[in-house]
């Protein structure tokens, strides 16, 4: 088995090109993956077709950021940063946000993503931390 990380890495690999099938062989038939804004999608299926619906509408694309794995290859969470595009103004936009993996069988079975991004913070960057200075992906 490769670390977890690695996997994860493939996986964003896969989610930036919006390959549904190369997105859904990350996972588990049955896993889930939940969300703070949506879902939760069920199944490798399910989660791969989102990826493909997410690039073709809004050029979404992912960085990781930051990874840590558990010493008995079943947990992992990551830090990442998503730039996309805004359908309505066309407006280039970037969300911030973790996600913890728990792994079966050396393939992702549950994601629980944590993001929030509203009105008062619609980036939803850390208020005042040095995203750039700590080498983030930022816009521009």
């Amino acid at each position: 088995m490769g670390s977890q990380v690695d996997h994860i890495r493939s996986y964003y690999e896969a989610l930036n090109t919006g390959d549904a099938e190369a997105v859904a062989r990350h996972f588990t038939d049955d896993a889930t993956h939940y969300y703070t804004r949506l879902g939760p999608h069920e199944g490798a299926e399910a989660i791969g077709q989102m990826t493909d619906l997410a690039v073709k509408s809004i050029e979404a694309q992912w960085f990781l950021e930051n990874a840590l794995e558990s010493g008995d290859g079943d947990e992992a969470v990551i830090e990442w940063t998503m730039t996309w595009r805004d359908p309505k103004s066309g407006e280039k936009r970037l969300d911030r946000g973790t996600e913890w993996f728990v792994f079966r069988d050396d393939l992702i079975a549950e994601v629980r993503a944590y993001h929030h991004g509203g009105p008062k913070n619609p980036s939803g960057d850390l208020l005042g931390f040095d995203h750039e200075g700590r080498g983030h992906t930022m816009l521009g």
